[in-house]
């Protein structure tokens, strides 16, 4: 079995703003299935796992009696914690801190965790889970895939941009070279079920989106491996050659994509 990848603390260091801006929000449809296929009451308690900037926090709100949203990044939990204060949305706690070290009993009713668990201690986070949630809890994993991940030619450009410009900036290490094999010997659900939950289903949601040039250097910046941040003195010239590498197979500057998104659930047995 292979070692769970261990992920640098500050990979996200300065993408607060550019997650925000420019992350496609889960659909209410997903949303919606998911309070009803969890058995959302109304009056019970979201625990949000590694929040972000808060996409599902900010989604769920109205559902809960109570959401409480960690990520162990402060940057991104000021940013949401300033969003919620100026959306009268009162009933979110925001929590710098680890998944791991997270102390709930028994008082959750939907532990969510969106496009992260591969990046915590995925075993230990599984098994503190079921300590976390009430009888009949759910936990959720949320996921959507990346603009550059398809067969369209303007796809497969802006992936070898980027993969150009994670070499040219050094920034390929930022992501551990083990985590497709540690996926791949022990995916998501299989963790799920070693930690004594009971596999729910797959839930997946298409939805057309238009993305400018724009929305994708956004995108791209509220990503780890070529934040700002990670590029740092290559920014100019990094923008200059998505541009022309994307214009030229899209004169029109707008790309067309059927966003993947999904969920999987689990309850405790």
């Amino acid at each position: 079995m292979a070692s769970e990848p261990q992920f640098r603390t500050d990979l996200y260091r300065g993408t607060a703003r550019f997650y925000d801006d420019f992350r496609v929000p889960y659909p209410q449809d997903l949303l919606n299935d998911l309070c009803v296929r969890a058995k959302v009451t109304g009056a019970g308690q979201l625990l949000d796992i590694a929040c972000g900037t808060g996409q599902i926090s900010f989604g769920l709100w109205p559902h809960f009696a109570e959401v409480w949203a960690v990520d162990q990044e402060l940057e991104m939990v000021e940013f949401a914690r300033v969003k919620a204060s100026e959306r009268g949305v009162k009933n979110v706690r925001w929590s710098v801190g680890r998944a791991e070290e997270v102390e709930a009993e028994n008082c959750i009713e939907l532990v969510a965790i969106g496009n992260a668990f591969h990046r915590l201690r995925r075993r230990s986070v599984a098994e503190s889970a079921r300590r976390w949630l009430v009888r009949g809890g759910h936990l959720a994993l949320l996921w959507s895939n990346t603009p550059w991940c398809g067969s369209a030619q303007w796809q497969q450009v802006m992936s070898d941009t980027l993969d150009d410009w994670a070499r040219k900036a050094a920034a390929s290490n930022r992501v551990p070279a083990n985590v497709e094999q540690s996926l791949a010997e022990e995916p998501n659900t299989s963790v799920l079920a070693a930690a004594g939950f009971a596999i729910v289903g797959k839930y997946e949601f298409l939805t057309p989106y238009e993305w400018t040039i724009e929305k994708l250097t956004g995108f791209t910046y509220s990503t780890s491996l070529l934040s700002r941040e990670a590029l740092g003195p290559h920014i100019q010239a990094f923008e200059s050659d998505l541009r022309e590498g994307l214009m030229a197979v899209e004169p029109s500057g707008l790309f067309h994509e059927t966003i993947q998104f999904g969920y999987e659930l689990a309850t405790v047995r």
